[in-house]
């Protein structure tokens, strides 16, 4: 009787674990599939895009970014671009001494956006005002058809750069 009872109970806890393998695998791929479908909209759906490639169709890229994130947009006035560009040291130091070339940089607050890496956001956090510190350049270095106008904020004491353009 004690085998038979034994038997019983380790058919049931085996049954439990079978089921609730078989509803977690698709749970799982559930949120596989979420997280991919996330990630897809912030890569298109928000109009952000990380591709530096199409990015260096639109704006004259002096060196290859090691992080690229930006936006197109459009209003009355024409078209918009803004973009955060993260450029090895030694890229950083080359691009701030040729953008520095036009004149002293300004020192400007520049709104953080929702989708800018997360050290930029952090930064602006700590300013408690959601603005980044940065010297502002002409952004001459950087004009490419049809953005003919336009400022470059290089973010003080990192090698994070917005750049923003205008089509005029």
């Amino acid at each position: 009787m004690s085998v038979f009872k034994t038997a019983i109970i380790l058919a049931l806890i085996l049954s439990i674990q079978l089921l609730g393998a078989c509803s977690g695998g698709t749970d799982s791929n559930a949120v596989n599939t979420n997280v991919a479908s996330a990630s897809d909209a912030n890569a298109t759906g928000n109009g952000v895009k990380d591709n530096a490639e199409e990015l260096a169709l639109l704006v004259n890229l002096p060196f290859e970014a090691e992080e690229v994130i930006w936006k197109e947009s459009s209003d009355a006035n024409g078209k918009k671009l803004l973009a955060v560009l993260k450029f090895t040291s030694a890229d950083s130091k080359k691009i701030v001494e040729r953008i520095a070339r036009s004149g002293p940089g300004e020192t400007v607050s520049v709104p953080s956006e929702r989708w800018f890496p997360a050290e930029l956001i952090t930064q602006g956090e700590l300013n408690g005002d959601d603005k980044i510190t940065a010297a502002a350049y002409p952004a001459n270095e950087f004009y490419l058809a049809p953005y003919s106008d336009g400022k470059i904020f290089h973010i003080q004491n990192t090698d994070f750069f917005i750049l923003e353009m205008a089509a005029k």
